[in-house]
């Protein structure tokens, strides 16, 4: 049998689809009823909490997880930082000693601790220095094997912010000698429970929750808008993007609207599940990339700075998708940037580069830093010189 003619005819709709991680989501559940029933589920017996200073002291939502957790309760290690240094993930690898579970508190930071930490107990990494015998992520090489054992203890995150960073199998941890982060992308990184309950985010930072929610729309917006989208990631894309814009100034106008508050961690969950299967994101991540490991901004307020821009450079090539949201949250006459920009105020978030704290001299560096990320290779409209990418940061500074 000829089998040529298989070959004949071009598809412009084909690529692959990975599954994302198999993971238990409890979404809208009370914490006091979801967490023991998590704990159960994963035969943990010594419990430790991973979370930031911010969540303990008493009355705090830390004190609650462990009064939660009563004789299960192992170990607390406070204080992660932003972008999670090494020296963080190092004190988590103690904390875990000797237990047989771990329960993150907060957002992207403190989830990537732990993530971190198991990859390390896992393979006999105990200091910061041992951490450089994981291979960072590289598209090119990440089905290669390289002899890493993937963690194996049971892990259960509280999301407080809307980060998503609980969905994916990858790990951002900075080298304080660069300083500069690196992505560690293994199998079973990802928590094996997630617990989505929107009582709990009610103390979370005003700027960090509607941050991280524009951290998650970016997620949404450059996967519907990637070059190798899905259908499964189309339908979780459009479906976030469609939550998130609409949810998040309802949480502005009402913080008390818990309903609104579960909407948005939906849509974040959702945003996340093109990327954590393979989609590519594209210039604003990767540029957040670099602003954050190179200028120490927070991954929500890189994408509240360069989204917009990002949006407005990708129009000439992917104009009609971009439509095709803006359609969808009642603005088919608006460019999707103008949307995204008006969101951005509406919420009291930086809109400029300089809003957010970082010096002119540090562009340079940012510049150079986010010219070598691998998703400015995945823009939709290409990237390739670094005039191009100093334009962008400096319509955004």
């Amino acid at each position: 049998m000829d089998n040529s003619t298989h070959h004949a005819i071009p598809v412009k709709d084909s690529g692959w689809s990975l599954p994302p991680s198999q993971q238990t989501v409890a979404f809208g559940v009370p914490i006091a009823d979801a967490l023991p029933e998590a704990v159960q589920r994963l035969a943990a017996r010594r419990v430790a909490v991973v979370t930031t200073n911010s969540l303990t002291g008493p009355g705090g939502l830390a004190e609650v997880v462990c009064n939660i957790l009563g004789p299960k309760f192992h170990s607390v290690v406070a204080g992660i930082h932003s972008h999670t240094p090494r020296a963080d993930v190092v004190r988590v690898i103690k904390a875990l000693e000797g237990a047989d579970g771990v329960v993150t508190i907060g957002g992207g930071s403190v989830c990537d601790s732990a993530k971190a930490a198991r990859l390390c107990l896992a393979n006999g990494i105990t200091d910061a220095v041992g951490m450089d015998r994981l291979r960072p992520y590289n598209k090119a090489k990440v089905s290669e094997p390289d002899g890493t054992i993937s963690p194996s203890l049971p892990f259960i995150s509280v999301a407080t912010t809307l980060s998503a960073a609980e969905f994916t199998s990858a790990a951002g941890v900075t080298d304080e000698r660069g300083p500069r982060k690196q992505v560690f992308v293994y199998p079973g990184l990802a928590p094996d429970m997630v617990i989505l309950d929107p009582q709990v985010t009610r103390h979370t930072p005003p700027r960090l929750w509607f941050s991280t929610g524009i951290r998650a729309l970016d997620h949404a917006l450059e996967t519907w808008c990637s070059t190798n989208p899905t259908p499964l990631s189309d339908a979780y894309s459009s479906y976030a993007a469609r939550l998130l814009i609409t949810s998040l100034p309802k949480v502005f106008d009402s913080p008390d609207d818990l309903q609104a508050r579960l909407d948005c961690m939906k849509g974040a969950w959702l945003s996340i599940l093109g990327p954590a299967s393979g989609v590519k994101a594209g210039a604003s991540h990767g540029m957040g990339h670099a602003l954050g490991g190179t200028a120490g901004m927070p991954h929500g307020e890189t994408s509240c700075v360069m989204l917009p821009h990002v949006l407005r450079y990708n129009a000439s090539v992917n104009g009609d998708r971009q439509a095709v949201i803006a359609a969808s949250v009642g603005n088919p006459a608006t460019p999707l940037a103008d949307i995204v920009a008006g969101l951005i105020s509406h919420l009291g978030l930086p809109t400029r580069i300089r809003d957010a704290g970082v010096s002119e001299r540090a562009i340079a560096a940012v510049a150079e830093a986010a010219l070598h990320d691998p998703l400015l290779a995945s823009n939709p409209r290409p990237i390739k010189s670094l005039t191009e990418v100093m334009l962008l940061l400096e319509q955004a500074w």
